[in-house]
């Protein structure tokens, strides 16, 4: 995120074929508009099916890379003896699309990945790649993905994990598919029908039948088909069926309705939940209900379903259940499903299982809030404010928008939230390979409720109700388990200092022009203040310049300044920077972005951009005590309580509309400042709301070796397009978000923010370049490809990680401040005032400057400790 662009690494997968399930009655409406609700997926038609076995070879599989292969009992068994084993065949099968199942066993705790080339892509790359976690637990399981296939699939590639062990296949089966320009469009829900949009773009009519009538839709055609409701249980299935082109091929498409006010078997489950909420369930309806006297304010429904093979948030049946065991721990049973059901601590268990074969999977619990959304949120992909829709192309409008369900490794922590106008709820869970869905509003059914679910053989979740805050719900799922224990650092301290300190003098991002703020030849190299000061603070020896430029690092450090006779310089700058800054706010405390990057979002402001500018003002008084500039960021704070999202901050390259960890950052920062000048308890609050809006950002957990306490930067894509950022961590956003928590850490216990801010550091350390990797040593890569393991650039300079670390351990890193009823002093060096005097604690035989009450500069030349009149 460093102004030079790359092309995005992974594509979304398609999501699945439509649905089984039986009809209605239909009639025929006029044209319909074009559809406004999200895509949903393309349906597929399954066709021939190639077993790939190794009774008596490796079944055209050769070693490829750190891999040795054998056949033993009619299993290929792949020796791996590094971190990136895979094996290749060719292939030639003519398909649109293939379904591959790789049947596996290992006791490795690892993920796999199926590569492939086809007609159209001849070459092995990102953008044809399909990952799945493994299950370390030595049984055989089948790992199922959906790869595209333009002119035919040509190569399979099988990279069974990635760390050393031994991986047993036993079956490889690929599945032709043809996909369809047959497909449902919006549907539309109503008290007496339900409105399919189907849009026909096959060059021949394809049929519409239920169990009474049949329609035909023109080649490239639509047609709105209506479908009267019975509306004879709570939980009702409507369904359409297409009969295709090709003979004997159908799909159809079922939508599940809730309709509360429908008479039912209504059981209420034992347990207090706060709030005055109370658990009730209908087994024979598979459906559960949350009200706060005679209101409902959240539908389960279903409770659980079997997965159908078409994907995740497609339910083709819903069985009934029945009571197993009816105590605190309610069980249910129906065909092919096992439930648990426990109200403990004010939260709702459920514990699901497929009660079939092994691979067999479930989806639920289906969660369905009504109401008008106030907030929502998606660990790692949605950061929603109000009435906002999920899945929408203002962050990101490529096909990679379509995140229902998600690659779960994108998911940086286990929580979906939705705030309604009714209640809060959050679904939380503890394995992350697990499949979540998450819609709002529920395009899967066509209502205007909300959905979350998860999918999996066995699901173990939890609901939280009645928070009025997403923050409170972020709080939630995180001390459930507590912050995950910080990662090990990568090197020692003085190795860590080292490293960095090489990247700053020796490597190729210092020349005799100064430093880039990256090593490539494109950033101008200038003497950059933050550069030469962190040069001091490591070595403690001060880098002669001709000048200096402000800027350089992610995280500021002025002391150079005032190192080298320059204090009046910084102030000066520091003065026009907040007339410059006063100039350009509103009356009202806000600041307006006009520029490309409004295009889409709601108005022509943000959290992150008026942060930005508060961060920039509040600084300023709290270093110079500019009344000016106090007053106006103030004024900024006070305007800014308006905002619930974090969101605009970097509009160099992303819509002012999308969610940003710098936001939050910016946010955080101001507030605290905002506490520091004046002693308002109500900004240390909104420092804190603001700090845990910032978590979702953040891995809380890990399957590779770097991945925890890595940080997305935003939900979006640069230019709407790519590179598309989600699950793509930038590292130095995260340190300013960290830096931001430092502040608030001495103030405020509701987290240990200081071992947040650690384990973000310790990221960032893990992802800088090693030195026996060569010139760019001790850089922090812009992005860092987590699956991959692989830093990509730009590569930026340390400082930004020197700075965090100084701060981490209570060590000077920026100018020093101390102030008193009669003085303000800025220093170099920490100090404290006793009286009209300032004791300064520096460094001997140094010369430093100090600036008085923002206007007066005094020159020391230093014994050590330095008591210096300001009378």
């Amino acid at each position: 995120m460093n102004l030079q662009r790359k092309e995005p690494l992974m594509k979304s997968p398609f999501l699945a074929a439509l649905l089984l399930m039986v009809g209605l009655p239909i009639c025929v409406c006029g044209e319909p508009s074009p559809p406004t609700w999200p895509s949903l997926p393309v349906p597929r038609i399954r066709g021939e099916t190639i077993d790939i076995t190794f009774d008596a070879d490796t079944g055209g599989f050769q070693a490829i890379n750190q891999c040795r292969l054998s056949v033993r009992d009619g299993v290929l068994v792949v020796e791996s003896f590094g971190e990136d084993p895979y094996l290749a065949r060719p292939l030639s099968i003519p398909a649109d699309a293939c379904e591959v199942i790789v049947e596996l066993r290992t006791t490795v705790a690892t993920g796999g990945a199926v590569y492939w080339t086809c007609g159209r892509s001849s070459q092995w790359g990102e953008d044809k790649v399909r990952h799945f976690p493994l299950q370390a637990d030595g049984l055989w399981h089948e790992y199922r993905v959906e790869i595209v296939t333009p002119g035919g699939l040509k190569q399979l590639r099988l990279d069974p994990g990635v760390a050393p062990g031994v991986y047993e296949i036993r079956r490889v089966r690929v599945t032709t598919m043809k996909i369809l320009d047959v497909a449902v469009g919006e549907i539309t829900v109503t008290e007496k029908s339900v409105r399919f949009n189907l849009i026909n773009k096959t060059p021949t009519l394809v049929w519409v039948i239920t169990g009474n009538g049949k329609v035909q839709i023109p080649a490239k055609d639509q047609r709105v088909v209506e479908v009267p409701r019975r509306r004879d249980r709570v939980l009702e299935g409507v369904a359409i069926e297409i009969q295709l082109p090709e003979p004997g091929q159908s799909l159809q498409r079922v939508v599940w309705i809730y309709e509360d006010s429908l008479s039912a078997d209504w059981t209420t489950v034992p347990g207090d939940l706060p709030g005055g909420y109370q658990l009730e369930i209908s087994p024979p309806d598979n459906a559960a209900r949350i009200r706060r006297g005679q209101e409902t304010v959240v539908a389960i429904a279903p409770i659980v379903a079997p997965a159908a093979v078409e994907g995740p948030g497609f339910i083709t049946r819903v069985p009934k259940l029945s009571i197993s065991n009816q105590g605190d721990n309610v069980a249910l049973v129906g065909e092919g499903v096992r439930v648990q059901i426990h109200i403990h601590n004010g939260e709702i268990a459920f514990n699901l299982e497929a009660t079939g074969s092994a691979g067999d999977e479930v989806e639920g619990p289906v969660v369905r809030p009504v109401g008008l959304l106030q907030q929502g949120l998606f660990a790692g992909l949605e950061y929603l404010g109000k009435g906002e829709r999920s899945s929408s192309t203002l962050d990101i409008e490529t096909e990679e928008h379509v995140r229902f369900a998600p690659d779960p490794i994108k998911v940086t922590m286990p929580l979906m939230a939705f705030v309604t106008d009714r209640t809060g709820v959050a679904l939380s869970w503890d394995d992350m390979h697990l499949q979540p869905v998450y819609a709002t509003p529920n395009v899967f059914d066509g209502t205007t409720d909300h959905r979350m679910a998860l999918r999996g053989h066995r699901i173990n979740a939890v609901l939280r109700v009645g928070d009025a805050r997403l923050e409170e719900q972020i709080l939630w799922a995180v001390a459930r388990k507590g912050l995950p224990d910080l990662p090990e650092p990568p090197r020692g301290r003085d190795a860590q200092r080292d490293l960095c300190l090489w990247a700053l003098t020796e490597g190729p991002i210092h020349n005799e022009n100064g430093w880039g703020h990256c090593v490539e030849p494109n950033w101008v190299r200038r003497f950059h203040v933050d550069m030469v000061s962190t040069i001091w603070r490591l070595s403690g020896k001060l880098p002669e310049v001709p000048e200096l430029v402000p800027g350089g690092a992610h995280l500021p450090d002025e002391a150079a300044w005032f190192l080298t006779g320059r204090a009046e310089q910084w102030l000066q700058m520091t003065q026009n920077q907040v007339e410059s800054i006063l100039r350009q706010q509103r009356e009202d405390g806000s600041f307006r972005y006009q520029g490309p990057y409004q295009k889409g979002h709601f108005e022509d402001t943000a959290s992150g951009y008026c942060g930005r500018f508060a961060v920039l003002l509040l600084d300023a008084a709290y270093f110079t005590g500019n009344r000016r500039a106090l007053e106006a960021g103030i004024k900024t704070l006070e305007y800014m309580k308006r905002f619930r999202t974090p969101r605009g901050a970097q509009t160099w390259e992303l819509s002012l509309h999308t969610p940003d960890i710098l936001a939050s950052a910016h946010l955080v920062h101001a507030y605290v400042r905002g506490y520091q000048l004046t002693g308002n308890k109500e900004y240390l609050e909104l420092a804190r709301r603001w700090a845990l809006t910032g978590i979702p950002f953040v891995y809380l957990w890990g399957e590779y070796p770097v991945m925890l306490y890595a940080t997305v930067p935003v939900y979006g894509a640069t230019n709407w397009r790519a590179p598309n950022w989600i699950g793509l961590p930038v590292q130095w956003c995260g340190l300013v978000y960290a830096y931001s928590l430092t502040l608030l850490a001495p103030y405020d216990n509701t987290l240990d923010w200081h071992h947040l801010a650690e384990g973000i550091l310790i990221a960032g350390e893990q992802m800088q370049v090693p030195r026996e990797e060569g010139d760019y040593a001790g850089l922090l890569p812009d992005s860092f490809h987590i699956r991959l393991q692989r830093r990509q650039g730009p590569f930026i300079n340390p400082c930004a990680l020197v700075n965090l670390r100084l701060a981490l351990d209570g060590k000077p890193h920026r100018l020093e401040v101390a102030a008193n009823e009669a003085h303000r002093v800025v220093s170099p060096f920490p100090v404290k005032l006793e009286g009209h005097q300032a004791v300064i604690h520096a460094q001997a035989g140094t010369r430093y400057q100090i600036v008085v009450d923002g206007q007066r500069f005094i020159s020391v030349d230093s014994r050590g400790t330095d008591v210096v009149p300001l009378d």
